[in-house]
């Protein structure tokens, strides 16, 4: 049988404790240390989120067991992300929702909530206060 030949020692000495050496001088890689801004510096902005320019608001029970909703309608073109609007309203309003179509539906009578949230955002707000 062969004899194994030894592998060369990582260097513990007092100046090289073994937290003070990254994975990469372990493992024989140069690698250039990075700090957190330079990463950072790297990660591109998130694109603006797009509001509607105007929403109607409306109560609606019509079909749905006596249950209120609310409807969120746009007349100037619907959001880019239209259930990213969905999510934050929910979050937001603390209610349940979903789309419909084009249209946001909120579980309740969320109309003074939904019209204080848009208007506070810049959004020009009709329907039912």
């Amino acid at each position: 049988m062969s004899r194994q030949a030894k592998s060369a020692r990582v260097d513990t000495g007092a100046d090289a404790g073994p937290l003070s050496l990254s994975l990469g001088e372990l493992m024989g890689v140069e690698v250039s240390p990075r700090s957190p801004e330079d990463a950072k510096a790297d990660r591109k902005p998130a694109p603006p989120r797009e509001l509607p320019g105007r929403v109607v608001l409306s109560r609606e029970t019509k079909g749905r067991g006596g249950k209120t909703v609310t409807r969120i309608s746009f007349r100037e073109g619907a959001p880019s992300d239209a259930e990213d609007l969905t999510k934050r309203l929910r979050g937001a309003l603390g209610c349940g929702g979903s789309m419909e179509g084009d249209d946001i539906l909120l579980q309740g009578d969320q109309v003074e909530r939904a019209r204080s949230w848009f208007e506070s955002r810049g959004v020009r707000v009709s329907g039912p206060r």
